[in-house]
């Protein structure tokens, strides 16, 4: 998000003292922060991280692959499988349960806001130029759990045996 609205890496690094830490410990913390709100079930707090994590580091690794607006489709396609698996173990959530937080993390809300200040205010073109990306981060996001949610139902009949629906009449 930094890097879509001009703030030089190095600054958000000097600015913690965990230095290269803080954004895992800033997962860790939102996710706390979930259960808590949504007052999640003790067993599914391992869980809701576990998806949080993915998520996360699926965004990171595709930030160093694809560039800002694909990283977030990365992050949607790692975590929608492990959110949808997470729900067949007998201390799993539900889907929806793990997936919603991993989504939260990845939407791109604030840069929307900002775009948007800048738009009404004195940098339009920067406000527009933000704006997109925000637009086409939150497509990347909706895609990335499409492509996810078709691996999901991929492994998930892999692992059971079972054909989907689709593929039945094709024998």
């Amino acid at each position: 998000g930094a890097q879509l609205v001009g703030v030089p890496a190095g600054a958000l690094r000097s600015a913690s003292p965990l230095g290269e830490l803080a954004p895992w410990v800033g997962v860790a913390l939102f996710g706390a922060g979930v259960v808590v709100h949504q007052c999640a079930r003790r067993q599914s707090v391992g869980w809701i991280l576990l998806v949080l994590y993915v998520a996360y580091a699926g965004q990171v690794l595709g930030g160093l692959f694809f560039g800002g607006v694909l990283s977030a489709l990365i992050g949607a396609l790692l975590m929608t499988p492990i959110a949808v698996q997470v729900a067949s173990f007998r201390s799993g959530p539900s889907t929806l349960v793990s997936f919603l937080p991993a989504f939260w993390l990845l939407v791109p809300g604030a840069l929307g806001l900002v775009g948007l200040t800048q738009l009404l205010g004195t940098d339009r073109a920067g406000g527009l130029q933000s704006l997109i990306t925000t637009a086409a981060t939150m497509i990347a996001i909706a895609f990335g759990v499409l492509l996810g949610l078709g691996a999901a139902h991929g492994i998930t009949a892999l692992t059971s045996g079972r054909q989907h629906p689709s593929q039945r009449n094709l024998g």
